[in-house]
């Protein structure tokens, strides 16, 4: 009679646990490798945008040569996306900030787009933020359950490879930082 009490006590205990994992399943899909490929691209593309490609310097594993430095560093990408919510998770160096948290959005028309503005320095009051605001486990642990992927900057890029970045940029998020930048040194000074 005790075994069953404690075996109905027991299940009692975990049928929430399951309800609440199902819930949470429920609100969250996974993310497709074309989605992943669209991920990094975005993440690429914004560096680029941004002229940061050059911070990429001796960061992380060199796919080029000795005197052409091709960074490819690692990203962490929550495998489920939250669809209740809307958005999706990743890890990755952005530099010159550091370790960003960072959330996106997967929209049809404008395809990946990064939450947050890199020129704000991600600080603490912002959904997507540096990780060094971040429990040091907390991030370990994440590391360790999602998606480990790499992509790759390369720090002496082609201004074919910038403007198509800045293009493709400005359909994300609506705005190209280099596109601006080259529009106003363009503009004759008075």
């Amino acid at each position: 009679m005790k075994r069953t009490l404690i075996a109905l006590a027991v299940l009692l205990w975990l049928v929430p646990a399951f309800d609440a994992s199902a819930q949470k399943t429920a609100q969250s899909r996974r993310l497709t490798l074309s989605e992943i490929k669209e991920i990094k691209d975005a993440v690429q593309d914004e560096i680029y945008d941004y002229e940061y490609y050059g911070n990429y310097y001796q960061i992380a594993q060199n796919v080029g040569t000795p005197t052409h430095w091709v960074s490819r560093p690692r990203i962490y990408i929550n495998p489920m996306y939250n669809t209740a919510e809307g958005h999706g998770e990743i890890i990755y160096k952005l530099m010159p900030y550091g370790q960003v948290y960072r959330l996106f959005f997967l929209s049809p028309d404008k395809g990946v787009q990064l939450d947050g503005n890199s020129q704000n320095h991600f600080p603490i009051t912002q959904p997507s933020h540096l990780t060094v605001y971040m429990d040091e486990e907390e991030v370990c642990r994440l590391e360790r359950m999602w998606l480990k992927e790499f992509f790759t900057i390369d720090t002496a890029p082609s201004s074919e490879l910038i403007e198509q970045a800045a293009k493709r940029q400005k359909v994300h998020s609506g705005f190209s930082f280099w596109e601006n930048k080259h529009e106003t040194d363009s503009v004759p000074q008075k």
